[in-house]
């Protein structure tokens, strides 16, 4: 037992010195800001489980070597080794290296000069033969409770498994806050995690990352059912062929964050905060989620793909890992420039990463508007940098090209939480009777930042009448505000249980306003909502540019239907269509480019080029 407790001492010093070195090395030799922020003992319970990982590897290496040296020289390998990828991966292509690379060996082999070939060669026969000569050299351990070195790391991920697989321990957590559900909130979980791999890395380690980024993998769904003729016949090219336009219009889409009409709250909230948004307003976006989750917002604008038929995992996260067709890939084909733009970090939701995937020829995150030593001149007291910085950089792309521009800009000054005065104090004064102060400072804050969005627009479109070329801005809000006990204090929610289950739309409607400098179809953008997975062809369309088979499939099934959603998923009266066999089509199509071959992309891609 001495031997026993000795060795695991020892793993868990080498734990938490290669998750530390690791944390600092891909921080960029910088002390992690997220550890000044947090307390001694949040630290230490962090430390302790993302060392149960790197644990459970040492112990299963020594299970079969039984050979200490052996297993530290096979793990320290294995750790410089996939570390060292990971920070070549993130150098060049602004991603973390994940267990899914390891599918492309083929591809990378092929890529690869023979020179560096013969290179790693060389190096894994020189590793393996230094493995080798330590494994003969050392005399196994003869100890009882051996099994003890397979046992744990078999509990540790079995438990990992049960509560990181398990939604009700998650579920359970949004509504009752703990000692328990603040340890599980700890855990190194990368499934539908919004800060993204590499944020995921900076706090838990690289091996902590990938062990649980591996496991995740393993459980995920897959179909590949959906055959390609299946998806060859849901694109199929009647009258769908696009014609290339001779002046295509700029397309900027503003997805603002939180906002909303506060209106709705109650009838003593200012009616006159946001005039230019009013004014410009079309219809409502209905948003797939509440009170955060904007890449799943995001994902349905740029995709026409459903966050409902993917169990409301955070797709950016879960499982969109390679090229998948999106507005930017057909704009692209009309000729033009595509640019993704947020004032935040580029790593968040793996936004670095997707856009790539999402054809994007550009992405422009924080790190490229502002230098690194004068970003905190443009963070508010929120801790979130202002949209002054989104709005330049989009009048800048404007200016300096002269192909069509498709811009999509993500704000965030405006962010949870409200407990702060970033906008200075009592801009509005809130009248209700029964108002803490803090809502009353919460709900001051969050309206200031509705109005400051809205001097934003009135500011671009009067930037945009400026412009020769005809342009469009689709403005809207990604979800309602995270507003916490203000919902409660206004009665926002008739019961706990309406709050819990959120069954009305009236909880995912935020404003949609449209302006052009040129005739657009209005009657494209007018309902009572547009459904976010429906919102590009309707802007399309707007627009006056064709369809691609892609969206002229998209917008057959927003004939049939209001939406699929979490309420509900709404049939359209007087559908000229199968409306069953139309939902079937479209859940394939989801299927097939989440969790099957991706045959859409490919058909598509080739399609276009023909």
């Amino acid at each position: 037992m001495k031997s026993f407790l000795k060795y695991q001492t020892i793993f868990l010093i080498i734990s938490i010195i290669c998750i530390y070195t690791s944390i600092f090395i891909n921080n960029n030799l910088v002390f992690p800001p997220f550890l000044k922020q947090q307390s001694l003992l949040f630290i230490t319970i962090q430390t302790i489980f993302s060392s149960l990982f790197p644990i459970s590897i040492l112990n299963i290496i020594y299970f079969f070597t039984k050979r200490l040296f052996t297993t530290l020289i096979i793990y320290f390998s294995i750790y410089i080794t996939l570390n060292y990828i990971n920070l070549k991966k993130n150098l060049y292509l602004s991603s973390s290296l994940i267990p899914s690379d390891f599918f492309l060996f083929k591809e990378t082999l092929i890529a690869s000069p023979l020179l560096l070939k013969a290179g790693i060669i060389i190096l894994l026969l020189l590793l393996c033969s230094i493995i080798y000569f330590f494994y003969k050299k050392e005399k196994p351990s003869h100890i009882s409770l051996h099994l003890l070195y397979i046992f744990i790391p078999l509990l540790i991920i079995s438990s990992y498994i049960l509560i990181n697989r398990q939604q009700y321990f998650y579920s359970y957590c949004q509504i009752n806050i703990n000692i328990g559900c603040k340890l599980v909130a700890v855990l190194p979980r990368t499934q539908d995690n919004w800060l993204g791999d590499h944020e995921i890395i900076i706090q838990n380690g690289f091996v902590t990352f990938f062990v649980s980024k591996s496991i995740d993998t393993f459980f995920e769904e897959s179909d590949s059912n959906i055959s390609e003729n299946r998806i060859k016949h849901i694109f199929k090219l009647e009258n769908n062929k696009t014609v290339l336009l001779k002046n295509l219009p700029n397309i900027i889409f503003v997805m603002s964050e939180s906002h909303w009409d506060a209106t709705q709250l109650d009838k003593s909230i200012p009616k006159n905060i946001t005039p230019t948004i009013h004014k410009n307003q079309v219809s409502t976006l209905l948003s797939p989620s509440f009170g955060g989750g904007t890449a799943n917002v995001e994902f349905e604008v740029l995709t026409g793909l459903n966050t409902l038929i993917n169990n409301k995992k955070l797709a950016y996260v879960s499982n969109l890992k390679r090229p998948t067709y999106s507005l930017p890939t057909y704009l692209n084909q009309l000729g033009y420039e595509t640019t993704a733009m947020h004032n935040n970090g580029k790593y968040f939701y793996n936004r670095s990463n997707i856009y790539q995937y999402l054809d994007f020829h550009r992405f422009i995150s924080l790190e490229n508007m502002v230098s690194a030593s004068e970003k905190n001149k443009y963070i508010n007291e929120g801790g979130w940098a202002t949209d002054d910085l989104l709005y330049s950089n989009i009048q800048n792309q404007l200016k300096n090209s002269e192909q069509p521009q498709f811009i999509y800009a993500i704000s965030v000054e405006n962010h949870p939480m409200y407990s702060d005065d970033r906008f200075g104090k009592d801009n509005y004064k809130i009248s209700k009777v029964g108002i803490s102060d803090a809502s009353k400072r919460q709900l001051n804050t969050y309206l200031t930042g509705m109005k400051r969005a809205d001097d934003k627009l009135k500011d671009l479109i009067e930037n945009v009448k400026q412009l020769d070329r005809p342009t469009m801005i689709i403005f809207f809000g990604d979800h309602l505000p995270n507003l916490q006990a203000v919902y409660d204090e206004y009665g926002f929610f008739a019961s706990a249980q309406e709050k819990a289950e959120k069954k009305d739309v009236k909880f995912f409607e935020t404003p949609l306003a449209v302006w052009s400098n040129f005739p657009m179809d209005r009657k494209a953008l007018q309902g009572d909502f547009i459904a976010a997975h429906f919102l590009a062809p309707k802007v399309l369309e707007a627009a006056h540019i064709p369809l691609s088979p892609y969206y002229a499939f998209i917008n057959k099934v927003s004939s049939c239907y209001d939406a699929v959603h979490q309420t509900a998923i709404m049939p359209k009266k007087g559908c000229q269509f199968d409306q069953a066999q139309i939902l079937n089509e479209y859940k394939d199509m989801n299927m097939d480019v989440l969790n099957g071959k991706n045959f859409s992309y490919q058909i598509l891609k080739a399609q276009a080029q023909n």
